[in-house]
């Protein structure tokens, strides 16, 4: 009869199991998972796409749409269970159990073939250090949690900043070559024209025309690299880097980036800004007092745990002494020796604690080496962008002087080309520097750890 109960219960259980495990399809899994997905970027797009979009309204995308971000969300909210875990120590343990007995012949004369019983047992400890410090620690770990997260955005909002500049950089570069094209085709035909009648000779014709290929060329290669721009800034927003089936959900850039501000003050005086409120000194911050909980807590081990315990029991025999009875109890449990566990994991702990405290002192180090390179960056910015400015001036009058001499017949004509090509290359350089300036500063910013990050939209 057991045998034929224990098949009973087994066989379902296998089937179910069987049946599961048959129904799974990786192939039409994958495909339908892939049709959602898609599905999902195609609403972001025409939600998300169907305006020219600011640097202010990329990065408030990226802010809840940024996976990077989500995942720092997600990890936050992991820390915040772990903490409302580690407060149920502080509550009592309750246990509740019941059950109904059917007997095909008494067990005893004082018992009876069927009846129902049931059990309350409630336990709470009253003394246990452990857990206070167990519980202050989880605390701390979801505190840096949000730090971290809140400095995950920072980095967020300096990636899609740069990606964002990057993206307008080449829009103007490949508009600058676009012109420039025009320029050494109009060129290149006006040569052609005086090589047939003879004022230029073939070589000099053929390095006309070279110039226009080498600009085009430079204008498919600056095309390229403005559709990788584009799906690098989408990724960061989190939206397919493949344009949409509909050109009005494409990526379009405004171009309002604002005015971005330079923080005042001498390096010293930002390296002091920096290290008043760097999130990742403060998350060192909560990591050495998580370490000194872990040795208190460690320590608690050479302590004794105290608990109060009572239970209440009903049982439905009615032949039983009583139906009902209460039991109370104290206990205390002191493990006076376990080995040399508890002495290692006590020093264990210390050592943890003096690494959090080492580690504090290097991203303490760290933090301002990363200020002073920041704020050098931005000075380099600044006078890199002032003489490629200075560089395109003087190159773009050479090329009208020697432009205007070739002309004339005071100047080989190569040399005159030489310089139109000078010219192009010191514009585009000019066109690259245009947002360094910008790039540095948030750069700047996120070293010192006062990025603004927009807030979340809240649902009214």
């Amino acid at each position: 009869m057991r045998n034929h109960l224990s098949l009973l219960i087994i066989l379902p259980a296998a089937l179910l199991a069987v049946a599961g495990c048959s129904t799974f399809d990786p192939a039409r899994t994958r495909a339908e998972q892939s049709r959602l997905f898609r599905a999902t970027l195609e609403r972001q797009a025409s939600e998300l796409l169907a305006k020219p979009l600011s640097l202010n309204d990329c990065i408030r995308i990226a802010m809840t749409n940024n996976y990077a971000a989500r995942k720092a969300d997600l990890d936050t909210e992991i820390m915040r269970i772990a903490k409302n875990t580690a407060f149920t120590a502080f509550l009592p343990n309750v246990t509740l159990s019941a059950g109904y007995n059917s007997h095909q012949k008494a067990p005893s004369p004082m018992s009876e073939k069927r009846f129902g019983q049931a059990s309350l047992e409630t336990g709470m400890p009253i003394f246990m250090p452990s857990v206070w410090f167990l519980y202050a620690a989880a605390r701390h770990g979801h505190s840096a949690a949000e730090m971290a997260a809140n400095f995950v955005r920072q980095g967020i909002v300096l990636e899609t900043s740069q990606s964002y500049y990057q993206v307008l950089v080449l829009q103007d570069t490949v508009n600058a070559i676009e012109t420039q094209l025009g320029a050494a085709r109009e060129n290149a035909a006006r040569i052609e024209g005086l090589a047939r009648e003879g004022f230029f000779t073939a070589w000099e014709r053929d390095q006309a025309h070279l110039q226009t290929e080498v600009r085009q060329a430079e204008l498919d290669t600056a095309r390229r690299h403005l559709e990788i721009a584009r799906a690098d800034l989408l990724v960061t927003l989190g939206l397919s880097p493949i344009p949409a089936a509909d050109a009005k959900y494409h990526l379009r850039l405004s171009g309002d980036t604002g005015e971005p501000k330079r923080p005042e003050g001498t390096t010293a005086d930002l390296v002091l800004t920096a290290l008043e409120g760097h999130p990742m000194l403060s998350i060192a911050d909560r990591q050495v007092v998580m370490q000194e909980h872990a040795v208190r807590q460690a320590f608690t081990a050479f302590l004794p745990v105290l608990n109060l315990t009572a239970a209440s029991t009903w049982t439905g025999n009615d032949l039983a002494e009583h139906a009902s009875n209460w039991m109370t109890a104290f206990g205390g449990t002191w493990k006076l020796f376990s080995g040399l566990a508890n002495v290692a994991r006590y020093k264990a702990a210390r050592v943890e604690r003096r690494r959090s405290e080492l580690e504090r002192e290097s991203t303490f180090l760290n933090v301002m080496a990363q200020v002073i390179a920041a704020e050098a960056a931005v000075n380099d910015a600044i006078e890199e962008a002032r003489i490629r400015q200075r560089a395109y001036e003087v190159a773009a009058a050479k090329h009208a002087d020697y432009d205007a001499r070739s002309r004339e017949g005071l100047l080989p004509l190569s040399d005159a080309l030489d310089a139109r090509a000078d010219m192009d290359l010191a514009q585009v350089a000019m066109v690259k520097s245009r947002y360094q300036e910008r790039i540095a500063l948030a750069a700047l910013d996120l070293a010192m750890g006062v990025t603004l990050v927009p807030e979340a939209p809240t649902d009214e």
